[in-house]
């Protein structure tokens, strides 16, 4: 795996055809009973995943076409802390869970079926599927007993490492219909590290321009190549952001903080989480069309 030269990396990010500064309409919102929730994915349908606290304690759940449920609720996710991360077109959904052994384990739910997936890298302590497309594709994250993350790719059963040349720490968050997948890298793990892009066996890293340094995490992107994530800005406050083409646009809850993109679908839908009011909630937004002069 190659780093791409600086030339390569200017033209693919800044070659393409600027967009309009985008403007979205946010709804945030809080699942049953729930006092944090929290979404990480979201699929061409609109529908959402994530994980919240309306059964106690942290469990994976789905919000579709506005009908919750609470995953598993009665089988290992809904009785271990559990994250659903990701969910595709065909409503297949991946995450993780904390089991018995105390070790973080991924797993694919699909057709109501729970099954259980790690990595099988020598070392290995723990396991978790972050991403997964419309051809079953799963990228995610395995940490080694040095509590090191690293990255990798599942593909029709066979793993793949996916590292970041010279990071101590590589998170894949999300994967389109390309295989194209973005994530955050770090080299010191008390800070928030770099966004990255890896697509067609290339991979380069990606900033917010006004993020500090060592301040950005990429965390979706969709088959049109927008990128979301979220970044520590120069004035402290952490919003989300946009990434089309060479135009970066800053994207906050509506009187909200701490703004974490998490996913953006092919209707450039995005999802994510912010806080309003003291409280941790799920938002969904749509971008809203610009007005012909």
């Amino acid at each position: 795996m190659k780093v791409l030269s600086a030339a390569f990396v200017s033209c693919l990010l800044l070659c393409t055809v600027s967009a309009a500064q985008a403007s979205y309409q946010f709804k945030s919102f809080q699942n049953p009973s729930a006092t944090v929730t929290r979404v990480f994915g979201m699929n061409g349908h609109g529908d959402l995943v994530g994980t919240d606290n309306t059964i106690p304690g942290r469990h994976a759940f789905l919000v579709n076409r506005d009908s919750y449920v609470s995953l598993d609720s009665s089988g290992v996710l809904g009785t271990h802390i559990s994250f659903a991360r990701d969910i595709n077109d065909d409503g297949d959904i991946v995450g993780g869970y904390i089991g018995d052994d105390g070790n973080e384990h991924g797993f694919i739910l699909r057709h109501d079926v729970l099954i259980t997936l790690d990595v099988p890298f020598a070392g290995s302590v723990g396991t978790q599927l972050d991403g997964i497309n419309n051809s079953g594709i799963i990228t995610g994250v395995w940490v080694d007993g040095a509590f090191t993350a690293h990255g990798f790719v599942y593909e029709k059963g066979s793993f793949a490492h996916l590292d970041y040349p010279g990071a101590l720490d590589t998170f894949p968050y999300g994967i389109n219909s390309r295989g194209d997948v973005v994530g955050n890298w770090d080299t010191d793990q008390s800070t928030v590290g770099h966004g990255f892009v890896f697509s067609r066996g290339q991979i380069f890293s990606i900033d917010v321009p006004d993020a500090v340094p060592d301040g950005t995490a990429a965390n979706g992107i969709n088959d049109s190549g927008q990128i979301v994530g979220s970044f520590i800005g120069e004035d402290g406050n952490s919003p989300g952001f946009l990434v089309e083409g060479s135009t970066f646009t800053t994207l906050d809850c509506v009187e909200g903080a701490n703004t974490g993109v998490w996913g953006i679908n092919s209707a450039g839908q995005i999802a994510g989480t912010c806080d309003v009011a003291g409280q941790r909630l799920g938002f969904v937004a749509n971008r809203i069309p610009m007005k012909k002069p």
